[in-house]
């Protein structure tokens, strides 16, 4: 026990019955039922109308006689064992169901109450031996009165202590003709919640907040306890809308409230020997996002692919997490027959290059997979016309189980309306063909709208259709004159997706200049449709000098350590140091160094001579370094495409210190250890998953976690790692240790210069 009946817990210790398991007390009647026998969890056989609820794959199980409440829980929060890796459970009962009546707290400071009913009793159950604590509300005072330690007919550690149950006398609490009750299950440090009934209230680092109650009208018999309401009504989560693809072995399934895939997921667990598919023994896939459509709540609709040979029989379950937070699993298991066929699809075309392609499910690297392109000019369809001719698919590579295939139609004129479809034959030499044929014209162009620069900010925006997927645009810049589009001074910026319009997709970047530089800038950019041109070259003057701010830069001359901060900071800024030891200048010198900087931490507060939050990166400097050499040095500042302000970079001053001490042979940040493995097991993962990788030789590691905004929320690991593999253990927490929610996490491993991200997904 921690807190304020701490000291109290612990005369459990001292009782010598708890040694020996007790005996549940069977009881004469339930909910109008005779119980079965022989018992099955201790004493009596729990009915499923006596099954109420699932949180954390542990169930709750609730009923009573004329005499006596029962409650039990079974599942792998079950175990109440006093060890590191038990579980305390807690239940709370209002007797009066008097809003405003009752505690507002328990007495362990674990979770609060709020909404229209407030417990007068706490019931606290642990060690797994038969005994429980009993808490009692005093309204004269406020608070809690502990009534001591129990052994009414209860019993911990049934089928290798995955069973818990507890047997409360009636009389013990009053014998109330109507209550309300909640329970919760915390770890054995009781400093978080895992699991929750009813399972509409949270889960958490504690205090939780407990909102939700079983009210019960009349504690009389023939009333099937799962019957009983949850008071307030709860929202709700709902998987409904499962359907099957047999010849491409898709299945698909919505979740609502959605947000358009913004934070709702979806696992599918399947089966293929024909027994019924669970969420917690059953193989599973990941659901991607497809779609999602507005009504009275957005739903959002997940598919995934699942690997079943052909001909198996395949049955599933969808278990979705909504916007609110809440689960959902199928009603029903879905079935199907995995269709025994090929099927290509993904097809497309660039109308600019007259290239046109498709996939094959099931592939094998284009070793006897295939596809041809039928095609006509002449308007017919080449399904069915005499004028068709037909290219071989050059293969092009693996995209997860598909193989891609393209054919570029040289001998069309510009102009000309191509149509065209796709068959192909897969790995199992299985035939299909696309469902539709295809058209475009030979030729066309991406069209290009509204170019437009900002010079107050050196910020440059414009328009492509066709708008949509795969649409976007490219941002080409000088600065000394010359012609962006055959310059070798030319820079480019990806320019990042602003909004769609009505008809059109726009981007925008930020460029690096100088006050009163003639900024010369063109865009290439590419429609929907995979059709491409490029802008005329458009002129604007520089308004401001924009660049990353690099501040607090520092030099360490005791360690030989270089430091520097860069803001905007976020995911993709990176900063390169450059530096001598000879006393030569840095930015013309040939004995310079060049060093790619380690992220250390992000800062979300100015400091030193930095004006905004940054990013801090920092490198030691190799070689031989003797005491009284001037170290001159600078950093270059810049960000990988994927940041937003991947048009900005820039160089800091030349910065000069003395070397106070004398390293030889410093081994520099830059000597990683070339990263052979990057997973995690599980993947999905609930609760915790291990970080597995591997290095070819000895080196610095840095082992971060982004999540889907670039957001660094964990640092796992910063130090130098052995040659082999190695395994990391993460719990799902943030840098505060804090619970993070369910989604879409990256991990990012950084030795020396090699880095490799891995994608899990965290499910609570």
């Amino acid at each position: 026990m921690r807190g304020k009946f701490a000291l109290l817990s612990l005369m459990a210790l001292f009782v010598p019955s708890l040694a020996l398991g007790l005996t549940y007390t069977s009881p004469v009647t339930t909910d109008g039922v005779v119980e079965s026998s022989p018992p099955v969890l201790g004493g009596t056989e729990w009915e499923t109308d006596e099954f109420i609820d699932s949180d954390g794959s542990t169930d709750f199980y609730f009923t009573w006689d004329s005499t006596h409440v029962y409650f039990a829980i079974t599942g792998p929060y079950a175990d109440l064992e006093e060890k590191p890796d038990g579980y305390e459970w807690f239940i709370a009962i209002d007797t009066d169901q008097k809003p405003g009546s009752g505690a507002t707290m328990d007495g362990y400071g674990k979770v609060s109450f709020s909404g229209d009913f407030l417990p007068e009793f706490i019931l606290y159950f642990a060690g797994g031996v038969g005994w429980y604590e009993t808490s009692q509300w005093d309204s004269a005072t406020s608070s809690w009165i502990w009534r001591g330690w129990t052994d009414s007919c209860s019993y911990g550690g049934w089928t290798e202590n995955n069973t818990s149950e507890i047997c409360i006398a009636r009389s013990d609490f009053g014998n109330p003709d109507t209550v309300a009750v909640c329970s919760w299950i915390t770890d054995e440090a009781q400093s978080q919640v895992v699991a929750s009934y009813p399972s509409a209230n949270l889960i958490g680092v504690v205090p939780v907040v407990m909102t939700y109650f079983w009210a019960v009208e009349g504690l009389v018999e023939n009333v099937a306890p799962n019957t009983l309401p949850v008071r307030p009504t709860p929202p709700e989560a709902v998987v409904d809308n499962e359907h099957s693809y047999p010849f491409t072995c898709t299945v698909m399934a919505d979740i609502t409230p959605g947000d358009c895939g913004t934070s709702t997921q979806m696992v599918f667990y399947y089966t293929t020997d024909g027994s019924d598919p669970d969420t917690s023994t059953s193989s599973s896939v990941v659901g991607t996002f497809d779609s999602c459509r507005q009504g009275a709540d957005t739903t959002d609709t997940y598919y995934a692919i699942i690997p079943a040979p052909d001909d198996a029989t395949v049955r599933w379950i969808a278990k979705g997490v909504a916007k609110n937070g809440l689960v959902d699993v199928s009603d029903a298991i879905q079935e199907f027959i995995q269709g025994g066929t090929a099927w290509v699809g993904n097809a497309g075309s660039s109308p600019t290059t007259c290239t046109i392609w498709a996939e094959i499910y099931v592939g094998d690297g284009g070793q006897t997979t295939y596809i041809k392109f039928p095609y006509t000019t002449d308007g017919t369809d080449p399904r069915v016309s005499s004028t068709a001719d037909t290219i071989d698919g050059i293969f092009d590579g693996q995209l997860g189980n598909n193989d891609k295939f393209y054919a570029e139609l040289t001998s069309v004129p510009n102009g000309t309306i191509v149509n065209w479809y796709a068959f192909g034959v897969d790995a199992n030499n299985n035939y299909a063909e696309t469902d539709t044929f295809y058209t475009f014209e030979q030729g066309d162009t991406a069209d290009i709208y509204n170019l437009i620069c900002i010079p107050d900010s050196n910020y440059v925006m414009g328009e492509v259709a066709p708008k949509g997927i795969g649409a976007g645009m490219d941002f080409y810049w000088t600065t000394d004159g010359s012609n962006p589009k055959t310059s070798p001074t030319a820079h480019v910026a990806h320019g990042f997706f602003v909004e769609d319009t009505d008809t059109t997709g726009k981007f925008a970047a930020y460029l690096t200049a100088d006050l009163g530089d003639t900024i010369k800038w063109y865009v290439h950019a590419w429609g929907s449709d995979n059709s491409f041109s490029d802008s005329p070259i458009q002129e604007c003057v520089a308004g401001v000098t924009s660049g990353p701010e690099l501040c607090n830069l520092t030099c360490v001359p005791d360690s030989l350590i270089l430091r520097a901060s860069i803001s905007p900071r976020g995911y993709g800024a990176e900063i390169t140091f450059y530096a001598t030891h000879d006393g030569s200048d840095p930015r013309t010198s040939t004995t310079r160094v060049e060093l790619s900087g380690s992220w250390i931490a992000d800062v979300d507060v100015p400091g030193g001579d930095c004006t905004s939050p940054v990013g801090v990166f920092q490198v030691a400097l190799p070689g031989s370094i003797a005491v009284g050499d001037t170290i001159k040095w600078y950093v270059h500042g810049w960000y990988q495409p994927h940041n937003k302000y991947n048009g900005l970079f820039g160089d800091s001053d030349v910065q000069a210190c003395v070397a106070t001490t004398s390293k030889a042979g410093i081994i520099s940040d830059e000597v990683g250890g070339t990263i052979g493995t990057l997973i995690n097991v599980p993947n999905p993962f609930a609760g915790s998953t291990n970080i597995v990788f591997a290095l070819e030789q000895a080196g610095p590691v840095a082992i971060s976690v982004y999540d889907v905004t670039g957001k660094k929320v964990a640092t796992l690991f910063r130090g130098v790692a052995p040659q082999g593999k190695h395994t990391i253990v993460w719990d799902g927490r943030g840098e505060s240790g804090n619970a993070l929610p369910s989604g879409i996490y990256f991990f990012r491993l950084k030795s020396g210069n090699n880095v490799v991200m891995h994608k899990a997904m965290l499910l609570r």
